[in-house]
């Protein structure tokens, strides 16, 4: 009978487990692509047929064909692509699709953390209700919910496996569950970087959770197939992005140490008391003496001191110090280059996969003590956790317009304010467009995407003299080569609203060589060669234009207007006939252009 119940609990709680998650991640299923889902998803060509394994092997994340020479972002991801891919296939390029494969992989990593707790502390209420409340954190909202942070579940699913099939090898001398830990380990390395501290957590699980008298000698050789791997995995990753690691900075390396336990405790804070939640950009306090340091360094050493009264109790210190070793790599001590903040709830899914494991004991316990207050307890936690994640779901995670509304409005996130105005000028709302994109300036100074684009705003809405005014305090800026080419396209704008049609061409031709594949930019320099009469060229510009947009309706129109200027009224009804019939129904304008050409060509015949 017991053996009847046991079966019937191993099916029946991840049965619930799935449900109870899936009901809280309800409002993301009709959520939107948003912010790097855009180019790392959205339109991101890779993705779009499976490629040559070698293809992806040699993809750096976030680089794409029309990235500028020599760019890099330092992250080396291959298998979050292929899987992107798979949805692709699967879903199209429907955004709800790829949120429901980041719900489902979530549940399959809360499956695996299940069999884990499982089998490392025995029971199965326990590591069930320890699994969702991991399943139902609202800190992991961010990690589910966004597409592109995909790459922290896929990591933490495959280093879980990883992990069990370590410990069943260990258990019941196993090759193929050896087998299985290494191809995982591989899989998690090219998933997220932060694979790498699977190893010392590993050393560390021997240390305090293993009875054997193998000597360190021994253990280590054990590890051998696991440094090989992660040696080939460095290989690949140089010859990719040029470099073993991401870039990082050391020049104040005594300040991020010093600063440390403050980021360390601040993580703990969001993950034991979760509330005020967002998409945090958080740097250090003004000053060394800041009461938030001296807060940090005082619960940090409360946390020491607690460790020290656990120092018998195995799995509690095997989780905490795993959970500090995960945590390493955003601690900022060796902070990457180009980082925008110290905190981020989506770093937290790997660390509190391994702190979970500190939590069975402490329940365990106390249910010997007062088993109804501890269900009582559990359930009013549960009941928060998964009502908070439904509304950070709904509210901040399920578009662009809730998510920038919230982070800049409720919680005065100004980071975000130039991606609203964006937002904003795309649908041409300006004046609430001219607002956001004056706090991103004030806010944010020294950055040149600030003022190109609130150049191009004030260009819509006819101050060319104001425009110029503001590209100009961008000149000097530091731009990327896409955004150089942002900029002299705007400047070409500026001056051809001001018609000074010699400065417009010069700028249209810089824009063309910072960015060739750009048909807006030979858009722009066909019409500027038009208004001086250079249809020669004209015609050249814009058919370069529509052989990288073929589907460029304003494009072809363009280039109609050209031929008929020309007199080459055949050319131009050619030019038209390529639009879809629907769409010259719909368009009054490409209608005249079309009835304008035919009626010219008749009166030449005749």
């Amino acid at each position: 009978m017991k053996n009847v119940i046991k079966s019937r609990e191993k099916i029946l709680f991840p049965i619930i487990l799935s449900l109870l998650i899936t009901a809280v991640y309800i409002p993301t299923f009709s959520g939107q692509f948003i912010l790097d889902d855009k180019p790392l998803v959205k339109n991101n060509l890779l993705i779009r047929e499976f490629n040559n394994p070698t293809l992806y092997l040699f993809q750096e994340d976030g680089v794409s064909e029309k990235s500028p020479p020599g760019y890099h972002t330092g992250y080396y991801r291959p298998l979050v692509n292929v899987f992107y891919t798979l949805d692709y296939k699967i879903w199209g390029m429907n955004p709800s699709g790829f949120r429901i494969t980041n719900l489902i992989l979530h549940l399959f990593t809360c499956v695996i953390l299940y069999h884990l707790l499982f089998m490392l502390l025995g029971g199965r209420f326990i590591p069930f209700a320890v699994v969702l409340l991991f399943g139902l954190h609202p800190v992991n909202t961010e990690s589910v919910a966004w597409i592109t942070s995909r790459n922290n579940i896929l990591v933490t699913f495959f280093s879980l496996i990883s992990f069990y099939y370590y410990l069943k090898e260990k258990n019941e001398r196993r090759v193929w569950a050896e087998v299985l830990s290494y191809i995982s380990f591989a899989a998690a390395l090219l998933c997220k970087e932060f694979a790498i501290m699977l190893l010392p957590i590993f050393f560390l699980y021997n240390r305090f959770m293993v009875k054997s008298g193998k000597i360190l000698k021994d253990e280590i050789l054990t590890y051998i197939p696991f440094i090989i791997i992660l040696f080939s995995y460095f290989i690949f990753r140089t010859i990719v992005i040029g470099s073993a690691l991401t870039p990082i900075s050391i020049s104040n390396l005594w300040k991020n140490l010093y600063f440390a336990p403050f980021l360390f405790m601040y993580n703990l804070k969001l993950i034991l008391v979760p509330y005020s939640l967002h998409s945090f950009i958080i740097q250090y306090p003004d000053n060394y003496l800041s009461w938030k340091i001296f807060a940090g360094f005082f619960s940090f050493g409360l946390l020491c001191f607690f460790m020290w009264r656990e120092r018998y109790n195995k799995i509690v210190i095997f989780a905490f110090f795993s959970f500090f070793l995960a945590l390493m790599p955003v601690l900022n001590i060796f902070p990457p280059a180009w980082t925008v903040t110290l905190i981020s709830m989506r770093w937290l899914y790997f660390p509190m996969a391994f702190l979970s494991l500190a939590l069975p004991t402490y329940i365990k316990n106390l249910a010997k003590t007062n088993y109804f207050v501890v269900i009582s307890i559990l359930a009013a936690v549960l009941a928060y956790f998964g009502t908070y994640s439904y509304i950070l779901n709904k509210d901040i995670w399920h578009d662009e317009e809730s998510f920038f509304i919230q982070e800049i409005i409720h919680f005065k996130n100004n980071y975000y304010a130039y991606g609203y105005a964006v937002n904003l000028l795309n649908k041409k709302e300006y004046q609430k467009a001219d607002k956001f994109f004056r706090i991103a300036i004030k806010n944010y100074p020294d950055q040149a995407k600030n003022y190109i684009n609130y150049g191009a705003l004030l260009i819509d809405t006819g101050r060319p003299d104001a425009a110029l005014l503001y590209l100009n305090k961008a000149k000097s800026l530091t731009m990327i080569r896409e955004e150089r080419g942002e900029w002299f396209n705007n400047m070409g704008m500026t001056y051809y609203n001001l018609r000074k049609n010699d400065a417009a061409l010069k700028n249209f031709q810089q824009a063309i060589i910072c960015n060739p594949q750009e048909s807006q930019f030979w858009a722009n320099l066909g019409g500027a060669y038009g208004s001086v009469g250079d249809y020669e060229n004209s015609v050249f510009a814009l058919q370069k234009g529509i052989y990288i947009a073929p589907d460029s309706i304003p494009l072809r129109k363009n280039l109609a207007v050209t031929y008929i200027r020309m007199k080459n009224y055949e050319k131009a009804i050619l030019a038209l006939e390529k639009i879809p019939a629907p769409e010259i129904e719909r368009n009054r304008e490409i209608k005249t252009l079309l009835h304008q050409a035919h009626k010219m060509v008749l009166m030449k015949t005749h």
